[in-house]
């Protein structure tokens, strides 16, 4: 893993509300976003789920710790058994900048095991959006292909205030738990902590 300090178990469930109401909110955003651009995630092979992405909030990894707590046993145990096959390969995959395509542990015939938990970038990733940064500037980024190519991109979801209220509440999280490490972590690896 790419962290050395220890991971303080959360116990207190207001922060459980919080994330969820945080990430509820980007769901009314990415539907919002999504309807008025006629655009609907088919799950091709281009999706998130198939992405290697790196996570680096706590409140992420906390969240989905939450929600795999509460998977019966055997969905549990298939899925630390797919991160343990599939993290070398992430890694491998990282270092060559190989475009293959390897499915997220928790992927189970098409659908996500802990969709309610996932985090950000699973649950904001395809619809074109915008990031108002500090100085100005607005930084302006495609959605998918499956998006760019429905050629009705209307109304790109501007991540600024999500990521603002999702830097307050990580900031107060890692005060309260002393925890101070940097995290960049697959969802694999999240899975195996």
């Amino acid at each position: 893993m790419r962290h050395a300090q220890p991971l303080i178990p959360i116990k207190d469930p207001a922060w459980v509300k919080k994330i969820q109401a945080l990430f509820e909110k980007m769901d009314q955003a990415y539907e919002t976003s999504a309807s008025a651009s006629g655009f609907t995630c088919r799950g091709c092979t281009d999706n998130c789920c198939y992405s290697l992405f790196y996570h680096h909030t706590l409140l992420e990894l906390f969240y989905l710790k939450e929600g795999l707590k509460s998977l019966p046993q055997e969905t549990l145990n298939k899925v630390i058994f797919r991160a343990q096959e599939v993290t070398p390969q992430l890694h491998k995959k990282a270092d060559s900048g190989s475009s293959e395509k390897i499915p997220c542990p928790l992927m189970d015939e098409g659908r996500c095991l802990a969709y309610t938990h996932r985090p950000m970038v699973c649950r904001l990733h395809g619809v074109a959006h915008i990031l108002e940064r500090p100085d100005g500037k607005v930084m302006e980024s495609p959605g998918c292909p499956v998006y760019e190519e429905s050629g009705k991109a209307a109304l790109p979801l501007n991540r600024t205030p999500l990521y603002q209220e999702m830097a307050a509440i990580e900031r107060a999280l890692r005060q309260e738990t002393g925890f101070s490490d940097r995290l960049k972590l697959t969802i694999a690896e999240m899975i195996l902590l």
